[in-house]
C-alpha cells in the first residue's frame, strides 16, 4: 500500500529564507468543456469606454495582470514572503470576483470525499501561501509538458498514437529526472517543486509530479490500489500499486516504481514502450477487484482556482481547477470520467481522494526549526556560485571628489586614507570580500525544470560549474596601501570553508544536469560522454546510480546493447534504490 504521513491540522505560518518560497506564477483561462458560471457585467463600461476611460473591467484586468506577474517563477524564487505574494490576487478577488465567489460553492458529495482539513481549505474564499505553491507548480509543469509534447511531435508519431506517445514521454522525463531516495533515508519533507529541483523523491513523488503535469495537458491520472498482496511474476503480479492514465474510454498503466509502463505479459520494448491498457486489470486475478485514489491537493478543487483560471489571460492559461463530483461548473466531474472510462472496472464507491499530495504540502510548509535547518543544507548548493564585481581602487588621479582646492600634499593624504580605508573595510566583510551567493544554479536549474533544452541552458550550467571551481580570491592591491603596509600587489584569499562547501556540491550537479539536457535535445553522445566524466570527477557523489541508468539508456538508443547491459549489472547493486528499475531494464534488453 502506498505510504501516508499524518496530516498537520493547519498551516503553521513560519517560513525560513529563500527556500521557504521558491517559485510561483500561473495559469489560465476556460479549457475546452470548462463552461462554469458567468462573470458578472460590469455596469457603466459603455459610458465610461464613450469618455475614454476605463472601464471596471479593465480595472480588474490589469489588477489581475499585476499581482499573476508576482508568481513569474524566477523572481518569486527571491522572495521571502508567499503571503505577501497572494496579498494581490486577495485584493484582486475582494474587488473584482466576491459576487461571483458567492454563487460557487462546493456542493455535499464533493465535501465527503475530503476530510475536515481539506473541506475548510478547499472552501476558503480567499489565496493562501499553499495556493501560492500549488500555483507555481501547475505554472512550472505547463511550461515543461508543453516543451515535452513540442519535441516529441517533432520526432515524428502519427496522429493515432500522437496522445499516447506524449504520456510516454512525460512519464519518461519524469522518471529520468526524479530519482528514488532511499527507502531508509529520513528527509525533510519537500513540496512538488522542490522534488523537482533536487530531483531525487519517492515513488509517491513520482506518481504526484505525473498526475499534476497531465492534468497541464488535459489528461487525467489516478493511483491503482489492491488490497491483494504481491506476488512473484509480471509487472501486475509484482506492484504494490500502479497508475493508469485516462484517454477517453480507454486507459494506460504505468509502474512509477520500476519506472516503465505496465505491459500485457510481453518483453518490454524500450524504445517503443505499449502500455498495456485499463481492461488487463479486469481480467487479473489481483486487480480485479481494485480501487482509485485521485491524485490531487485540496487547492484543486477550491472554487477560487476556478475563478482564477476563468479570468486569466490567455498566454497564463493553464488548467488550475477540477470540478470533484458537479454542482460548481459545468466542467465534467473527474469522478464520473474516471469510472466512465473504466467500462465496469470501477465505480463510484472504489474512488476516493489520495492524501499524500495535501499532506506533504501542508508538512513542506510546516517544518520544525530543526526540519528549517535541514531544508536550508539541502537547498544551499542553489546559492551557487558566489560572485562578486572585481575590486578595483581608485588612484589618486581618479579620485575626483577630493576637493581640488586643497594643497596638493593634503590632497594625496585624503586620498590615501580613503583608499586604505575602502580595502580595509573590503577584507573585513566576507560578503564584500568574497561576494553574494548569485543563485545562478537555481536559475539555470528552474529553466530546466521548465523544460527549457537550449543551448543556452546547457552554456549556464557549465559556466555555473566553472565558476564554482574556484577556490580562492585574487585581489589587486592599491599601490598606496602597498607602499603604507608592505602588501604584494596581488594577494590571493582562500574561499571561506562554507562558501567552498557551496561551490564544491554544486559543481556535480551543474555536471549531471547538463547530461539531462543532452539527453532531452536527442544528443545521446554528448549525453553519454557527460555522464563517464561526471562520474571519473565525482565518483562518490549523490547522482551515481541514476547516472549508470541514464547512460545506459542513452546507450540503447545508439543499440550499443552489450555496453548498456555492462553499465547496468554495476548499478545492479543492493545500495541502488533503484535497482528495480535497473533490473527491468537489464530484462529488457534484447539477448544476442
Amino acid at each position: 500500500m502506498i505510504p501516508s504521513s499524518n496530516a498537520t491540522s493547519c498551516f503553521a505560518r513560519n517560513y525560513s529564507g529563500l527556500w521557504r518560497t521558491v517559485t510561483a506564477v500561473v495559469l489560465v483561462t476556460t479549457f475546452i468543456g470548462c463552461g462554469g458560471s458567468k462573470s458578472q457585467p460590469v455596469s457603466g463600461g459603455t459610458d465610461a469606454k464613450r469618455q475614454g476611460q476605463e472601464t471596471d473591467a479593465e480595472k480588474c484586468r490589469k489588477r489581475l495582470s499585476a499581482a499573476i506577474r508576482r508568481f513569474e517563477p524566477e523572481s518569486f524564487s527571491l522572495q521571502s514572503n508567499p503571503e505577501r505574494t497572494v496579498n494581490g490576487l486577495n485584493s484582486w478577488i475582494k474587488s473584482c470576483g466576491a459576487d461571483e465567489m458567492r454563487g460557487m460553492k462546493l456542493d455535499d458529495s464533493a465535501l465527503q470525499m475530503l476530510d475536515a482539513n481539506a473541506q475548510r481549505l478547499a472552501s476558503a474564499g480567499i489565496y493562501t501561501a499553499s495556493d501560492a505553491a500549488y500555483i507555481r507548480d501547475c505554472w512550472v509543469l505547463r511550461e515543461l509538458t508543453r516543451s515535452i509534447v513540442e519535441r516529441t511531435d517533432a520526432a515524428g508519431v502519427s496522429d493515432t498514437d500522437r496522445t499516447e506517445a506524449h504520456v510516454v514521454a512525460i512519464f519518461d522525463w519524469i522518471v529520468r529526472n526524479i530519482s528514488l531516495q532511499p527507502l531508509d533515508q529520513e528527509r525533510v519533507p519537500l513540496g512538488l517543486f522542490d522534488v523537482l529541483l533536487t530531483g531525487h523523491g519517492s515513488a509517491e513523488d513520482r506518481a504526484w509530479v505525473f498526475a499534476e503535469a497531465l492534468r497541464q495537458q488535459q489528461i487525467d491520472a489516478v493511483v491503482v490500489t489492491t488490497d491483494s498482496e504481491p506476488t512473484d511474476g509480471g509487472r501486475l503480479d509484482s506492484a504494490q500499486w500502479i497508475m493508469a492514465v485516462i484517454l477517453e474510454d480507454s486507459g494506460l498503466l504505468f509502474d512509477v516504481i520500476s519506472g516503465l509502463p505496465v505491459t500485457d505479459g510481453e518483453a518490454d520494448d524500450l524504445q517503443n514502450p505499449k502500455p498495456a491498457g485499463l481492461l488487463t486489470l479486469k481480467g487479473h486475478q489481483r486487480w480485479k477487484d481494485s480501487s482509485v485514489l485521485l491524485v490531487a491537493q485540496a487547492a484543486v478543487f477550491a472554487p477560487r482556482m476556478l475563478l482564477l483560471q476563468k479570468q486569466l489571460a490567455a498566454s497564463d492559461a493553464a488548467v488550475l481547477y477540477e470540478e470533484l463530483t458537479g454542482g460548481v461548473s459545468e466542467i465534467r466531474p473527474l469522478v464520473d470520467r474516471i469510472v466512465a472510462a473504466s467500462g465496469d472496472v470501477w465505480s463510484n464507491d472504489s474512488v476516493a481522494v489520495w492524501d499524500y499530495p495535501e499532506q506533504r504540502t501542508i508538512a513542506s510548509l510546516s517544518l520544525s526549526e530543526a526540519q528549517q535547518q535541514q531544508y536550508f543544507r539541502l537547498m544551499r548548493p542553489f546559492n551557487a556560485p558566489f560572485e562578486r564585481t572585481e575590486y578595483t581602487a581608485e588612484s589618486t588621479e581618479e579620485m575626483t571628489t577630493v576637493p581640488e582646492a586643497l594643497p596638493p600634499e593634503e590632497r594625496r593624504r585624503l586620498v590615501q586614507e580613503r583608499l586604505m580605508k575602502d580595502f580595509s573595510r573590503m577584507m573585513e566583510s566576507s560578503e564584500d570580500m568574497f561576494g553574494k551567493p548569485s543563485r545562478r544554479l537555481l536559475k539555470g536549474r528552474i529553466q530546466q525544470i521548465m523544460g527549457g533544452i537550449d543551448i543556452g541552458v546547457i552554456q549556464q550550467l557549465q559556466q555555473i560549474r566553472i565558476a564554482s571551481m574556484r577556490d580562492s580570491l585574487r585581489v589587486r592591491v592599491p599601490d598606496e596601501v602597498q607602499k603604507e603596509y608592505g602588501f604584494p600587489a596581488v594577494v590571493a584569499f582562500p574561499f571561506p570553508e562554507l562558501i567552498r562547501e557551496v561551490n564544491q556540491s554544486s559543481m556535480g550537479d551543474a555536471m549531471y544536469w547538463t547530461a539531462m539536457c543532452q539527453f532531452d535535445r536527442r544528443e545521446v553522445g554528448a549525453a553519454i560522454t557527460t555522464l563517464v566524466n561526471y562520474r571519473r570527477q565525482y565518483p562518490e557523489d549523490r547522482w551515481r546510480f541514476p547516472s549508470l541508468a541514464n547512460q545506459a539508456l542513452a546507450l540503447l538508443v545508439q543499440e550499443r546493447h552489450e555496453d548498456a547491459r555492462r553499465i547496468l549489472e554495476s548499478a545492479d547493486v543492493e545500495e541502488n534504490p533503484e535497482r528495480v528499475r535497473i533490473k527491468a531494464i537489464l530484462a529488457a534488453i534484447p539477448t544476442p
